[in-house]
């Protein structure tokens, strides 16, 4: 995944390309973990993959570590007050709330702390990650659009960034979780 990503952005020339990657292949990953939940449910084909959910989501948080450290010098700027007063905070908060979310999934990803927190407690706090993919894709949006417009107001002369392609497959992601919470509520309805 990350070799992909990395060549990928390499080949449209964008700088910062092992960053980037890093950042790509962190969403990806977590995005894969937490979408299986639902392909598994609505397509059976699929549930031989579901032993795979806990290591896509660990590798996809290392990666994203991986990404505040390379980006560490930006994220100073968000201690500055000049970038409180110029409301440019923003992209860095939602990464910021959404690593610490990621961060407690990761540490509670075990047996040990289902069992000490309960299943019910346990679940509810792992869904907590869907929040923080809408958080990363807020960040992205609020770091990229800008370069999407231009791409798309200039005629797609070029293959299109991979943050708008990650972009897609995060809401991608939260719409297979609707799916399935709709799918799950209508179930209990039924079966009481």
């Amino acid at each position: 995944m990350f070799g992909a990503a990395y060549t990928y952005v390499n080949w449209l020339h964008i700088p910062g390309a092992l960053n980037k990657s890093a950042a790509d292949t962190a969403i990806v990953l977590i995005g894969l973990s937490m979408i299986l939940s639902g392909v598994c449910y609505f397509f059976n084909l699929f549930d031989p993959f579901i032993i795979y959910r806990k290591y896509l989501g660990l590798v996809g948080w290392a990666f994203g570590l991986a990404h505040v450290l390379l980006s560490w010098t930006t994220l100073q700027a968000l201690f500055r007050l000049e970038t409180w007063e110029k409301g440019l905070m923003w992209p860095a908060l939602t990464a910021f709330i959404a690593t610490i979310i990621f961060t407690i999934m990761a540490l509670i990803s075990n047996s040990r702390m289902a069992k000490l927190l309960g299943g019910k407690v346990w679940r509810s706090i792992l869904r907590t990650g869907y929040i923080a993919v809408a958080l990363i894709f807020l960040h992205v949006v609020l770091l990229k659009s800008g370069k999407w417009i231009t791409w798309w107001a200039e005629g797609m002369k070029s293959a299109p960034s991979l943050s708008l392609l990650v972009s897609i497959f995060m809401l991608i992601v939260l719409l297979m979780r609707l799916a399935l919470w709709i799918a799950l509520t209508y179930k209990n309805r039924k079966v009481k």
